[in-house]
């Protein structure tokens, strides 16, 4: 059957998505169960229904799953039994029922336990730990899927390791511990690629997401949401790609492009609402007003959040709940309506967890202890002021003489402070014109190179080009002139005929290469869509994709990144053994991302060696001088990625 086939190569826990709904195998286990006599058919029959509606049908599955409980308590397979608890848990699990979920997991966990299934036991671990991750219980989640992972290496089944530490690099980047995550991540992304388990290779994406996202690197960690997003759509993966398109989302907040956020959010919500997903429903309408809210749109915000308060109260979720109210109070404070704000905030308020509360009424306390003190003391300088008058008299003198004292120190401080600020600016000049002459070198340098390219190019295709044209046209004339005299002179002049055309071809490809007519009549788009489509598919597939390219860029902008996308491609064809390569150009606001990842031997990027070579600093140059930036990640056996930014002035 189908949910034991993809059991056996990796789903254990909630974290993954199952592939889309085969209708006429539901059809046709439907009807199994209704007709077959057999026990144990029909018990594997209403576990794969539980399965296949698991990701669109609640109570279907949730049904057959119960079902599945009851025929196997009345055959007395505890085996079996503990399956379909995991089955019962896995439905309310993947509807945000914790709780159920919870319950469920831990009893096909003592199931297991008692019949010595190591691997179904340590699935259900797995399970359970995610259950603490959602409820943020992150010690106890690190702690079951420890238990875990020691059952599969044991047991050395690498898949269920993979998808364990891929879930463990998660809750450690969730605790801020990203060295620690990152290492299980990439171990985690080596057995998937190495197994090409693709399920998994896609979470591990996911996880990266979160990954860059926690350490502020926005564009790589859109980089890898798109990636996982790109595989969760092949296989149509709905949680999965609910899930990612909420954290697209959330990365295009953090880029205050609230448009794009919100069509990513509408999209998960469309996911959330086909799985009848309260929890989801109401997170991704309260995403959804903020967004509006930040586009000073207060109605549709307003709108929205009203059905996430209905689906917080229908769960009793707290926590959201108290955001979704704070959001509204903002609506109806930018309406200029505090006396609605104030309501909202007190119900907000209310919402506060009772030891917080207390926490909060103890620092007013003691801020009051320390108020009343300090009023005291005050009292208290004030009953003895009059005795300290005499005192002041005696030591006015000294206070003069002080006071001269520290006016002299004062100038001599002001004078060394003018003086080193003085310096700092001549300092500050100097390295400003010695950057400036940095940069006129650079200019001077790519200017020089390109005029010389575009004088090479003209030299041979006006040059050579038309001499190679005037003799193939005189090669031509004389077969009308002259009578071979056998047939092996007429080979030998159709050889020669057929070398010149070569040589013509030749001379206009590289004329073409070094200053390529496609780049100034169509701009940077079309001519590195040329470029690769001269390169042969069948050693190595390029993919290309373009984002916001449509407008012209300024010529240097567009010659430079041309250049550098140019030997970057070399590169991967002279040095990388690749047969797939993705380039991606991105230009929004903040300028240009492109990136050239293959799939290669890769090399260590610690390596400074590596880097001395012309093609990589020629890159690093160009870059540098248009005020972009450049980095090179890779190892040995996993490939290259070249990631490219360039801001635009505006």
């Amino acid at each position: 059957m189908k949910r034991i086939l993809l059991l056996l190569t990796l789903l254990v826990c909630q974290g993954y998505s199952a592939f889309s709904q085969d209708q006429k195998l539901i059809d046709s286990l439907e009807n199994l169960v209704k007709t077959s006599t057999n026990d144990t058919v029909r018990l594997t029959a209403f576990g794969d229904l539980s399965w296949e509606y698991g990701y669109s049908n609640f109570d279907k599955a949730l049904y057959y799953a119960q079902e599945e409980l009851k025929l196997a308590e009345k055959m007395n397979d505890i085996a079996s039994t503990g399956q379909a608890y995991s089955d019962i848990g896995n439905a309310y699990t993947r509807v945000n029922k914790v709780a159920e979920g919870l319950a469920n997991h831990q009893k096909a966990y003592e199931l297991r336990l008692k019949a010595g299934l190591k691997d179904k036991a340590a699935g259900s671990l797995s399970n359970i730990s995610v259950i603490y991750k959602q409820q943020g219980k992150y010690a106890l989640a690190v702690e079951y899927m420890t238990k875990a992972l020691k059952i599969y290496e044991e047991l050395k089944d690498e898949p269920r390791q993979a998808l364990v530490m891929g879930n463990l690099a998660s809750v450690l980047i969730i605790m801020k511990k990203f060295d620690e995550g990152k290492v299980v991540l990439d171990r985690t992304m080596q057995i998937s690629q190495r197994l090409k388990i693709a399920p998994i290779e896609r979470n591990t994406y996911s996880i990266y997401t979160e990954y860059f996202f926690n350490k502020r690197q926005i564009d790589s960690a859109l980089f890898y949401a798109f990636k996982a997003l790109r595989m969760m759509e092949e296989v149509n993966a709905y949680n999965d790609m609910a899930l990612m398109y909420n954290s697209i989302g959330q990365l295009y907040i953090e880029k205050k492009q609230y448009d794009l956020s919100m069509k990513y959010y509408k999209k998960s919500l469309e996911i959330r609402e086909a799985m009848e997903d309260e929890l989801g429903i109401g997170s991704c309408c309260k995403n959804i007003a903020y967004c509006y809210i930040a586009l000073s749109r207060f109605n549709e915000a307003e709108k929205y959040l009203n059905r996430a308060i209905e689906c917080f109260k229908s769960i009793d979720s707290k926590d959201y709940l108290r955001e979704a109210y704070l959001y509204m109070m903002d609506v109806y404070r930018n309406r200029n309506d505090y006396k609605t704000a104030l309501k909202y905030h007190m119900m907000a308020q209310e919402m506060k967890d009772s030891v917080f509360n207390q926490q909060s009424m103890d620092h007013i306390n003691e801020l009051r202890v320390e108020y009343e003190t300090e009023k005291k003391e005050q009292q208290i300088v004030l009953l003895n002021k009059e005795n300290e008058i005499h005192k002041l008299e005696l030591t006015r003198k000294n206070i003069l003489v002080t006071v001269v004292i520290v006016i002299f120190a004062v100038a001599g401080l002001v004078a060394y402070l003018l003086y080193n600020r003085n310096r700092l600016k001549q300092e500050a000049k100097l390295q400003a014109e010695i950057i400036l002459q940095q940069d006129l070198a650079s200019k001077g340098i790519i200017e020089a190179e390109e005029r010389e390219r575009k004088r090479i190019a003209g030299d041979l295709h006006d040059g050579v080009g038309q001499m190679f044209s005037a003799v193939r046209m005189n090669l031509s004339g004389l077969q009308e002139r002259v009578k071979f005299e056998d047939e092996s002179t007429e080979n030998l002049y159709d050889k020669t005929l057929a070398l010149v055309d070569e040589s013509c071809k030749e001379v206009r490809s590289i004329s073409h290469n070094m200053m390529p007519n496609v780049l100034l009549r169509a701009g940077l788009a079309s001519a590195v869509k040329d470029f690769i489509d001269k390169i042969d598919s069948r050693k190595l597939k390029v993919n290309l994709e373009t984002v916001g390219l449509k407008d012209r860029l300024d010529s240097d902008v567009e010659m430079v990144l041309y250049r550098v996308i140019q030997e970057a491609v070399n590169n991967v064809i002279k040095h990388s053994g690749a047969n797939h390569l993705d380039i991606q150009m991105v230009k929004d606001e903040e300028g240009i991302t492109a990136t050239i990842e293959d799939n290669g031997v890769g090399f260590d990027a610690n390596n400074k060696e590596k880097f001395e070579g012309i093609g990589l600093k020629n890159i690093k140059t160009r870059i540098e001088y248009l005020k972009g930036s450049v980095e090179f990640e890779s190892a040995p056996g996993k490939g290259t990625l070249v990631a490219i930014h360039i801001p635009i002035k505006a």
